[in-house]
């Protein structure tokens, strides 16, 4: 790849279309069909009931991209980019659907939402996002299998990293298919659990505790945390707060801290955002992923102080920070 300054502008400009590619290749499980080995055009087209010409053009363009590399006698093979979107792989394949579908129409008015400070998904669709997935149960899976996958990188150092002493029942506010619920009572035996979230979030929860085994001690509660929340001894809400603006954040944890008990804890499990950017990959995808808040949802990523601030707001009051993985952290309150 060049390092002229005019080649990196130039392929910036193109990232619309490397993107869409990638999508294509996603949706026609092309990473999985090269995954054994190179394939020639002639079988992949047959593979995937495409155009053998178009195609062709498509695993061109990918080459360029270096997601695939083409042989000799029209054969393509696939590289290691393209093993981060095969579907056997936990990896890049369901967030690329995902944003495909929620996303990448929005992205195009993204100056409305700078000049107005408004989500542009409900200036283009004319409604919020959550209204959509709430009548759309394919899009409700896709998303759910996004998250999950994130939240399974995320589980594994969270339970490495907090201790649960004292603590008999958590509540895992919107946790959706329950994947961090679930990694929490496997590490914990002796604690039980409430999954509470929307009933589009609880498509296949129950399934997901079964097949982890912790099913004999969940509980699945369906409601809106801006009302109420269940009673518990820790309140964890991962990936909650930042989909939201700091009016309604507020009141999700105002919910939860008039269910807490006295001597209870909450978490928030966000992702840490710098207060200085860098060209480093945990900046770019924290500074990314507070854009497309911005963009889809109307929410926004956190500093720790601005966390602080927001906790103080529902009468809470951080204990301390405490890094997990997959540059997310830990942010602790209890009772003020």
């Amino acid at each position: 790849m060049s390092d002229q300054p005019t080649d990196q502008a130039y392929r910036l400009v193109q990232g619309f279309r490397a993107y869409q590619m990638v999508v294509a290749a996603c949706e026609l499980k092309l990473p999985d069909l090269l995954a054994a080995g190179p394939k020639s055009v002639q079988e992949l087209a047959a593979a995937t009931a495409t155009d053998e010409p178009s195609l062709r053009r498509l695993l061109r363009g990918l080459a360029v991209w270096g997601v695939v590399e083409q042989q000799d006698g029209d054969c393509f093979a696939g590289t290691a980019i393209a093993d981060s979107f095969r579907s056997d792989i936990p990896g890049m394949r369901n967030m690329t659907l995902n944003l495909a579908a929620e996303a990448y129409v929005a992205w195009g008015s993204l100056l409305y939402s700078v000049r107005t400070g408004r989500p542009a998904y409900e200036h283009v669709f004319g409604r919020s996002r959550w209204e959509d997935l709430a009548e759309d149960p394919e899009g409700a899976a896709r998303f759910n299998a996004h998250m999950v996958e994130i939240t399974t990188r995320v589980a594994a150092g969270f339970v490495r990293a907090y201790e649960l002493d004292g603590i008999a029942t958590v509540v895992d506010i919107g946790g959706g298919n329950g994947a961090l619920l679930a990694a929490v009572l496997k590490a914990n035996p002796a604690v039980k659990g409430v999954l509470f979230d929307l009933p589009a979030g609880l498509a296949g929860a129950r399934q997901y505790l079964e097949s982890a085994g912790v099913a004999d001690r969940a509980t699945l509660a369906e409601g809106s945390f801006f009302e109420t929340v269940p009673t518990g001894d820790l309140h964890m809400l991962k990936s909650i707060v930042h989909d939201w603006d700091d009016e309604r954040a507020a009141q999700i944890l105002q919910a939860c801290r008039r269910a807490m008990r006295p001597s209870g804890r909450l978490v928030l499990v966000e992702r840490f955002l710098p207060e200085r950017i860098e060209g480093s990959p945990s900046s770019l995808d924290a500074i990314m992923l507070d854009l497309h808040m911005m963009v889809v949802l109307g929410g926004r990523e956190r500093t720790t102080d601005e966390f602080r601030e927001l906790l103080a707001k529902a009468d809470l009051r951080m204990t301390r920070t405490i890094p997990a993985a997959a540059g997310f952290g830990i942010f602790e309150a209890v009772p003020a």
